[in-house]
């Protein structure tokens, strides 16, 4: 869970009664630890990560986005739009370009946080082995060969660690 991978805990059992989005006890994360802290994706994860972390900034699509009707791939689509933005933006200030965009660093310490819905929300509304889950995913693949290579054209240092992590598995039914 990306709880566990990004905190080193599980979530907080007493978060049930206060709602699993405000974690009733302050803890430690990697956004936390990091130099920067970028942070893109769903209004419900994103700021329970970025609002602790001093460095983190948290970009965050509209709640109504998360519609089980809509096309789920949306979701991942407006991140990568907006980290790309980001990236391009970084190249462009790097070479004395300037502007007001949101940019990336390339001091250590610097953490890209996609949280990206669409798979879980395809899963859910359309059940995981689905041709709407596999086309989110190919969607995914596609997309984040673009930030590889946007990255690596960025920063050429070749010190860039990817890690990906899941929210949690499901059921052919698309149950928990």
């Amino acid at each position: 869970c990306h709880v566990a991978m990004l905190a080193g805990i599980y979530e907080d059992v007493s978060a049930i009664t206060k709602g699993w989005t405000e974690n009733p006890v302050p803890f430690d994360s990697v956004l936390n630890r990091s130099a920067r802290a970028l942070a893109w994706g769903s209004p419900d994860i994103v700021p329970m990560f970025a609002r602790p972390a001093p460095a983190a900034q948290g970009f965050t699509y509209p709640a109504s986005y998360q519609d089980m009707a809509a096309d789920p791939a949306r979701l991942d689509d407006w991140v990568f739009e907006r980290v790309l933005a980001a990236i391009r933006a970084s190249a462009t200030n790097a070479s004395g370009g300037g502007g007001t965009e949101v940019t990336i660093s390339n001091e250590s310490g610097t953490l890209l946080f996609l949280h990206l819905l669409g798979p879980d929300t395809a899963g859910h509304a359309h059940r995981p082995c689905s041709a709407t889950t596999a086309r989110v995913l190919a969607n995914i693949d596609r997309q984040l060969r673009a930030v590889e290579a946007a990255m690596a054209a960025a920063f050429s240092d070749n010190s860039t660690a990817y890690v990906f992590t899941a929210d949690h598995g499901m059921t052919d039914r698309g149950a928990h």
